[in-house]
């Protein structure tokens, strides 16, 4: 008889009969399957070796309790959808229970949760009415940082205010510290509001192979490996994944120079920096802050037509605010400044995103949205007197300059051939010669310059005699 008793109330009210196991069955693997590799293929985050369940347990029971919502990265992958809250579902020892089976299976290797403690979170959150977001969580609870690929890693400060990544070798470091967790933060440098730092490392590549490489920053950043630069973030800006830059680099096995610059601008502070194989969809984050995704908007690409280009005129991050931004068949662009009367940005791939400027009336500035960015100035290397007399298109869409020096007129004309970008330089009107002085490309670039009037510089235009300047990547 108390057999038949106990199998008729286990069919009237089965939780009482079920252990973690089968609650998280029943209300959870839906979404992060069975496995705890998520469900549909990983569409869902994991909870299987997942740093949010394990380490302090306070973190899983109040997101249980209350749900999230929002991006949250989760083992090298974003994902942005809403968890419900349990809390309304689950009495305490229920709750209990499916957190300890998940901090213990799959493995994980996380202490047990006790009803008593769901019971106290429970009472401390009860003023949380909406679900949480992933940084107010990570605020109460940071997650362990993982070990990354770097070894020796060093870092230098330099206090001063800059709007771009400043030439280091210029300055003068307030010390060299070693970062023995081999992590990159910008948390210890215990700084005024302004200030720049360096970090080199060695980067362990574990196979040879094409890698990726991500990079953003509040406010400008540069990642170089091996002495050549491989990413660059420019100008003053969130950290909000709007301006992030990603790169792909061909590796050997083994270690490799790694060089970060990053530039801090009022505000908050920040930099992110990670790498994966071309062929993984996991990102190895070698900072203390991974991607902090912004809100996703329609992207509205402007582009060149298979024959013509198409010239922008807004304001372009990394130059000055009277760009003239050109887009060429191909994928190769330039920035313009008409204010400093030269070229300032080059790059290749994208041309611009339109949707920070066309979506809501947005205001701030449209970065390149390709890759291989080059800054080759941000200053006016003419005369003061110099003035900016506009542009004119050809019969196919390309661009040419034109600048006024006392009575003479300095025509800068720019067409695509095949991979590489032609500049065309031509002095009219008078007889004398125009010293002409060119930018140094940037140390470790992937640019590649050649003249057709050698290599002397300050380079010297004669009148009516068109010096070409060719600009290839690597």
């Amino acid at each position: 008889m108390t057999s038949r008793l106990l199998f008729f109330l286990a069919l009237a009210s089965p939780v009482l009969a079920q252990d973690g196991q089968q609650l998280f069955t029943l209300y959870c693997s839906a979404c992060h399957g069975a496995d705890g590799k998520g469900a549909t293929g990983g569409a869902f985050p994991p909870l299987a070796e997942s740093p949010w369940v394990a380490g302090d347990p306070d973190r899983a029971v109040k997101i249980m309790l209350k749900g999230m919502e929002g991006p949250i990265d989760v083992l090298g992958k974003t994902y942005n959808l809403a968890m419900p809250a349990q809390g309304a579902v689950l009495p305490d020892d229920q709750l209990a229970a499916v957190l300890t089976y998940v901090r213990s299976a799959w493995g994980n290797a996380g202490s047990a949760v006790t009803a008593d403690q769901v019971k106290t979170i429970r009472a401390s959150v009860e003023d949380q009415k909406i679900a949480w977001t992933s940084e107010e969580i990570l605020k109460l609870h940071p997650l362990p940082l993982e070990k990354t690929a770097l070894s020796e890693l060093t870092s230098q400060v330099y206090k001063g205010t800059w709007d771009y990544v400043p030439d280091f070798k210029t300055l003068k470091a307030e010390g060299i510290e070693e970062e023995h967790d081999g992590i990159i933060t910008t948390t210890d440098a215990a700084l005024a509001t302004d200030f720049a730092m360096v970090w080199e490392a060695k980067l362990e590549i574990p196979a040879a192979g094409d890698y990726l490489l991500y990079l953003d920053a509040d406010d400008a950043g540069r990642i170089m490996i091996d002495g050549e630069v491989s990413l660059e973030v420019h100008g003053i800006g969130p950290m909000d994944g709007s301006r992030c830059q990603k790169s792909m680099n061909t590796l050997t096995q083994g270690s490799h120079k790694l060089r970060v610059e990053y530039l801090q601008n009022k505000g908050e502070q920040g930099i992110t920096v990670g790498w994966r194989p071309k062929e993984s969809k996991t990102w190895h984050w070698l900072t203390d802050r991974s991607p902090n995704q912004a809100k996703p908007r329609e992207i509205i690409s402007i582009a060149p037509t298979t024959d013509r280009p198409v010239i922008y005129r807004n304001f372009i991050t990394g130059t000055s605010p009277r760009a003239i931004g050109v887009g060429f068949p191909g994928g190769l662009n330039l920035a313009y400044s008409a204010d400093d009367l030269a070229p300032e940005l080059l790059w290749t791939g994208d041309f611009i995103n339109g949707s920070h400027k066309w979506l809501d009336r947005g205001t701030e500035d449209n970065p390149p949205a390709g890759e291989n960015l080059v800054t080759l100035s941000t200053a006016r290397l003419l005369p003061k007197e110099a003035r900016f007399r506009g542009y004119k298109l050809d019969p196919a869409g390309n661009p040419t300059f034109s600048v006024q020096v006392g009575e003479q007129f300095l025509l800068d004309s720019w067409h695509a051939e095949k991979d590489s970008l032609v500049r065309v330089l031509t002095l009219s009107g008078g007889k004398t010669p125009l010293t002409f002085p060119l930018p140094e490309i940037p140390v470790g670039s992937k640019l590649q310059v050649t003249r057709s009037s050698g290599s002397a510089t300050p380079l010297q235009l004669d009148p009516g005699k068109p010096t070409t300047i060719t600009y290839r990547w690597k």
